[in-house]
């Protein structure tokens, strides 16, 4: 038998009235004949609420989602057009429940309206008791009109709901298990909410806390007697507010059978001042209460008291314990724990503690002590409210405060959901924390809110297993951003609903550095180095492909294999004795000869890096291995080189590295956020990322120079000759050298400098050769120091020069320098890694400045090296070239620099959430760096050209443009810059220039031709801000 069958077998399936049975999906599973009649278009698989219109649709489901909440029969009567006539069709869901699913039938029947006589007799009130408590016409009116139409339809309600929100006290109608059916806007808005939010809704989830147990006691008392129940302002949920001196009345509605179906309730005001405030405190109603409870008056009297109190304390019903001292029946500590509780009027909250009546049968219960006040806010006394407990009871408590313990005090994040509606129930702080929500705004979400849309279908399907380690998930946090979790659920009884409890563990990091890790073994992979894993023992654990392929060992062969085996013989000691059995915890290295499997020998350096455990001693070895080239002597071969390095294109090689620059400045950039995405970064890494730094300076600066290089290698060069002292632009040439220094050791000092030599040349190009010429002795020398002067050589010439020594150049320097200069630049490459694009830039500015090398002797010893020029700049006649001569006015140049100069002075702190960026910039990687790097801005917007960057400059609003120099389109940035400064409202807003290579002199260049300011890339965060610091108004 399939489930289809199943479910009719089971149901009580009617063949000759239109029916339907659907799945909790509103899929139609079957129908018998009658329903096509009604509803021509429903059959099996087709969505029954597809098959209605918008206002239909609403009706149904509203219908069907009671049903399924309650798990009960709701119906209600909706209006179709069944061969182009109106009829009223009433729709009655049924839920059906199989072994693993829950299925609804759905009845149809024309709707009978019946006479008012009928229905009059369906419902009983008390209609002369309530005449008797109030005499508003209106609400009796409206108490009448509920007895004729309850229960209501559709309809029906909505006119109940106009009508009880004409009235200006509180009225509602309640189920007898406290959910709310109607309820008018004037109590909703005194509990701070609208009469739909609390429509369906459990009462207890809405009153103020102080209400909740004595509408539950009053509750109880009208549903075992059927009495109405009047309670006076000190019940009253807004007797604090504008509203005192309020009673409500709250009395029941039954059925034929005296049954209870729903209480009804509604306020009015006081019309009786009552003389004596003891009158207040009404003791034949507490008489009657099935709890203990007692009211004490503020000298602690008892005034009231309910006959389970009399029982708890196991004592005569017929003796009176009014005005009776409650210090008679308590004990001491209980005494004035509740006199300090009344005494201190800064406390409105309830005092809850528990209480054994050592005296009185050795009873225990639960004490709930609640002050009265009258409607001037005086305090009358107290309300004692008294829970029995067994042994039981305080066994389960016992485990609860374990439960609360471990759920509000644990380090896990723990959240517990319903499982029929998802709705969060409960939450601990290290969830709070960790989803960024306070509890209120937390608990009135369900756990569809923490789901990406694509996971919640999955989430559902996996709502049945009780106990369950899944994920991980990706979850929402409040502020938008996501995180990855796994779960540990187990299914568990919380507030008397079916729910599952939730242990969150944030493996976003754990997955973060997974990805790392599988980077680095990328990169270890396909690195162009041979590199070697070892014990601390030097046991080859691992090796990369390239290993292999150079040396010629598989890795099967090589691993458990000593690395000391592939050493010559002569070095294996010094290999132990500097790596292996150093204790040393940093990088070394040692030249050694490596034997191939056929017995060659192999020149090589090879790299050392201990790698540390838990307790920071060697647990391993990284092995770098790099082969030592061998010298070409084929003359051909060099000279081929050297002629197809000369007849490269000059103009394609600057197009070429700009092209280059590009991309190299985006990965530099992407190494510089995973770095800073490393978050605590071993020692390791740190050697390794600060290995990338000194590469990717050393990268930057050759490419700059072969930049450099390749422009002064075009037709036009253009100079910009001006006066200007050289100890003007000594701190420049020392912060150029700076980093070379520092990475060397050794000092740059000032010899004989003469402060009043003053010449004409080219600032910028002057200031690149003599920072190369510095650059190039301070990698050179083998001494600590290097010592700069500068004074005039004769009447028309100067010279730069250097020396390592007190008194003269060492031979080793002297020969250095002077082969950088000479013609031949191999050997200079060899001895001392110099790149190429380095020495051919330093000689061509040489050339153009017309500069000469020489040696300063006395006698025939040197002293030495320097370079000398002309005091009045000419030009080369020797260089073959179109020299385009530009000659900036000192009005100019002094412009530039005060601008230049403000900038460093009004740097100020900024608040990137404030601040709009416009970024002008092609290269798409480019602009996914800016946004990683500047997250923290309001917003960004990109155009990779000015035709589409102008829609956004004239409908949003900018505090800033950043402006790449190389665009898209027709027009290039200083095109964009022109036209963007001419548009109205646009002449002050701050633009700053940007671009892949910075060649000397760039930041003035840009200032002078309009920017605000430039920014080389790549564009990190730290470089960014200081130049928004500097430019922003």
């Amino acid at each position: 038998m399939n489930e289809t069958s199943k479910i009719l077998a089971s149901s009580q399936w009617q063949t000759d009235v239109p029916s339907i049975i659907i799945d909790k999906l509103g899929n139609i599973i079957a129908l018998n004949p009658e329903i096509k009649k009604i509803i021509s278009g429903a059959s099996p698989k087709e969505n029954f609420f597809e098959l209605f219109e918008i206002d239909q649709i609403n009706a149904l489901q509203k219908i069907f989602n009671e049903c399924r909440s309650s798990l009960r029969t709701s119906k209600d009567v909706v209006e179709l057009s069944v061969e182009e006539v109106y009829h009223k069709i009433e729709f009655s869901f049924t839920p059906l429940k199989s072994d693993n699913n829950i299925y609804f039938t759905i009845g149809l029947k024309q709707y009978q309206e019946t006479k008012t006589e009928t229905l009059s007799q369906k419902f009983v009130v008390a209609s002369n008791e309530i005449e008797k408590v109030t005499a508003d016409k209106h609400i009796l009116s409206v108490i009448n009109k509920i007895k004729l139409t309850f229960p209501f339809t559709f309809i029906e309600k909505a006119k109940i709901q106009k009508e009880i929100n004409e009235l200006d006290d509180f009225f509602w109608i309640k189920e007898p298990n406290g959910k709310l059916i109607l309820v008018n806007e004037s109590y909703a808005a005194s509990l701070g909410f609208s009469a739909n939010q609390l429509e369906n809704k459990p009462e207890q989830d809405f009153l103020p806390k102080y209400l909740i147990n004595l509408y539950q006691i009053v509750d109880k008392y009208i549903l075992e007697t059927t009495n109405s129940i009047i309670l006076d302002s000190i019940a009253s949920p807004v007797t604090s507010g504008s509203r005192k001196g309020v009673k409500v009345v709250v009395f029941p509605m039954c059925d034929l059978e005296g049954h209870v179906v729903a209480l009804i309730g509604f306020s009015q005001r006081s019309l009786i001042e009552h003389e004596n405030q003891d009158a207040d405190i009404n003791s034949s109603f507490y008489k009657e209460l099935l709890q203990p409870v007692i009211v004490v008056d503020t000298q602690g009297k008892i005034r009231a008291y309910s006959n389970e109190f009399t029982t708890l304390i196991v004592t005569s019903k017929d003796e009176s314990l009014i005005d009776k001292n409650f210090s008679e029946i308590f004990d001491k500590e209980f005494v004035e724990k509740t006199n300090k509780f009344l005494a201190d009027s800064t406390i409105k909250e309830d005092l809850n503690f528990n209480y054994i009546f050592s005296e009185h049968g050795k009873n225990k219960a639960d004490v709930i002590v609640r002050k009265i006040y009258d409607i001037d806010e005086n305090l009358l006394g107290a309300q004692l409210s008294f829970t029995r407990k067994n042994d039981l009871q305080i066994q389960l408590e016992s485990k609860a405060q374990l439960y609360d313990t471990v759920l509000h005090h644990g380090p896990e994040a723990i959240f517990i959901y319903d499982l029929d509606n998802l709705k969060f129930l409960d939450v601990n702080n290290a969830a709070l924390k960790l989803y960024g929500y306070k509890r209120n705004d937390f608990l009135n979400m369900d756990l569809t809110d923490l789901y990406a849309p694509e996971d919640i279908q999955t989430l559902i399907q996996s709502g049945d297993n009780k106990a369950l380690n899944i994920g991980p998930w990706r979850h929402k946090k409040h502020d938008g951003s996501s995180i990855l979790v796994e779960l540990t659920r187990t299914s568990i009884d919380f507030q008397n609903k079916k729910a599952h409890l939730n242990i969150v563990k944030n493996v976003t990091n754990e997955i973060e550095e997974k990805k790392w890790n599988q980077h680095l073994q990328i990169a270890y992979e396909n690195s162009s180095e041979l590199i070697l894993n070892t014990d601390k023992d030097g046991i080859i654990t691992d090796i990369n492909e390239l290993v292999s392929k150079k040396i010629g060992y598989s890795k099967k062969e090589l691993v458990t294999r000593p690395f000391v085996s592939l050493v010559s013989d002569d070095e294996r000691g010094k290999v132990n004795k500097n790596i292996f059995h150093s204790g040393l915890l940093k990088t070394s290295s040692l030249e050694l000869e490596i034997k191939k499997p056929s017995g060659a020998l192999i020149k090589t350096t090879v790299i050392a890096s201990p790698i540390k455990n838990y307790n920071g001693e060697v647990d391993s070895y990284i092995l770098i291995i790099r082969p030592i080239e061998e010298k070409v002597e084929a003359k051909d071969l060099k000279h081929t080189q050297e002629e197809i390095m000369e007849n490269v294109d000059p103009p394609f090689l600057s197009n070429m590295f700009h092209e280059i620059l590009t991309p190299i400045n985006v990965v530099l950039g992407f190494t510089q956020e995973l770095w800073e995405s490393l978050g605590s970064p071993t020692d390791e890494q740190k050697e390794a990322v600060e290995i990338i730094k000194e590469n990717q300076k050393l990268l930057l600066q050759i490419m700059d120079n072969a930049v450099e290089y390749s422009t002064l290698q075009q037709k036009i060069v253009k100079f910009k000759p001006e006066d200007f002292k050289f100890v003007d632009i000594l701190e420049e040439l020392k912060e150029n050298s700076k980093k070379v220094s520092e990475s060397k050791k050794v000092e740059l000092s000032y010899g004989k400098i003469s402060s009043s030599l003053t010449f004409e040349s080219d600032k910028q190009k002057f200031i690149s050769l003599i920072s190369l010429f510095i650059k190039f002795g301070l990698q050179i020398t083998k001494e600590n120091n290097i010592n700069l002067s500068a004074y005039n050589y004769d009447d028309k010439n100067f010279v730069i020069s250097i020396k390592d020594t007190k008194t003269v150049i060492s031979q080793y320097l002297y020969k250095g320098i002077n082969d950088v200069f000479a013609d031949e630049e191999t050997s200079s490459r060899r001895n001392y890694g110099f790149s190429r694009f380095s020495i051919r830039l330093a000689k061509k500015l040489l050339e153009l400045l017309s500069g000469t090398k020489v040696a300063i002797k006395k006698g025939e010893e040197v002293l030495e090296f320097g370079l000398l020029f002309p005091l009045k700049f000419v030009i080369n006649e020797k260089v073959k070239v179109k020299v385009e001569t530009i000659k900036s006015t000192p009005s100019d140049q002094k412009q530039v620099q005060q601008i230049i100069e403000k900038a460093k002075l009004q740097r100020r702190q900024i608040d990137l959430t404030q601040l709009s960026c416009l970024y002008l910039e092609d290269q798409v990687d480019s602009q996914i760096l800016f946004k990683n790097q500047m997250k923290d801005l309001k917003s960004i917007e990109f155009a990779p050209s000015l035709e589409l960057a102008m829609p956004l400059l004239k409908t949003k609003r900018f505090d800033f443009i950043l402006m790449d120099i190389n665009l898209q389109g027709e027009y290039n940035g200083l095109d964009a810059l022109r036209i963007i400064k001419k548009m109205p409202g646009f002449q002050s807003m701050p633009i700053i220039a940007s671009t892949a290579y910075m060649q000397p002199g760039a930041r003035e260049n840009y200032i002078a031709a309009g920017f605000d300011n430039f920014i080389p890339k790549p564009l990190l965060r730290d470089k960014v801000i200081e130049i928004l610091s500097q430019s922003l108004r």
